[in-house]
């Protein structure tokens, strides 16, 4: 399963790129434009849950698909696995660039757009090459519930962003 092995290469490197931009995010709390000095212990452990309380979500969902022996389990967690961590990294450039540029970039309508690009990267991209190695997959090959899988992985993902950071 050559195809199977590369899609797994690509994610291992998308987690890697993630657990870089948190640890980086994490060195420069202070510099984030909503911070107010002092920086307030509740305020870095807010910071840190929502940038690791996803990571370890993400890991574990991971390492389960390929612990578990159900194909149908299997499939599943993997497409859940990639549409989070596309998510994450959304979220996390946000922040990333609200450090570079002093403007607090979350809270536009320019990241609310941009949380539908994770979605088309995996309906466009992911899903084929799951497709292609898993062929009998009813649910990789129903559009319809990928669209409202995808639907709901964006809304549980905004849900739990906005309770962590206290919007919601």
């Amino acid at each position: 399963m050559v195809g199977m092995e590369e899609i797994d290469e690509a994610f291992n490197w998308l987690v890697l790129i993630l657990g870089t931009l948190a640890a980086t995010l994490i060195q420069t709390m202070h510099l984030f434009p909503l911070q107010v000095p002092p920086l307030t212990p509740s305020k870095e452990i807010q910071f840190l849950k929502l940038l690791f309380v996803p990571m370890i979500v993400l890991v574990v969902s991971w390492l389960s698909s390929h612990l578990i022996r159900n194909k149908g389990v299997r499939i599943v967690l993997k497409s859940f696995s990639w549409i989070y961590a596309l998510l994450l990294l959304v979220v996390d450039l946000s922040f990333f660039l609200s450090v570079i540029l002093g403007y607090n970039i979350p809270r536009t309508p320019l990241v609310a757009a941009l949380l539908w690009v994770p979605v088309l990267v995996y309906l466009g991209g992911i899903r084929k090459q799951y497709r292609l190695t898993f062929p009998d997959s009813k649910f990789l090959n129903s559009n319809t519930i990928q669209v409202v899988f995808c639907i709901i992985i964006t809304v549980i993902t905004v849900l739990q962003m906005a309770f962590t950071v206290g919007v919601v």
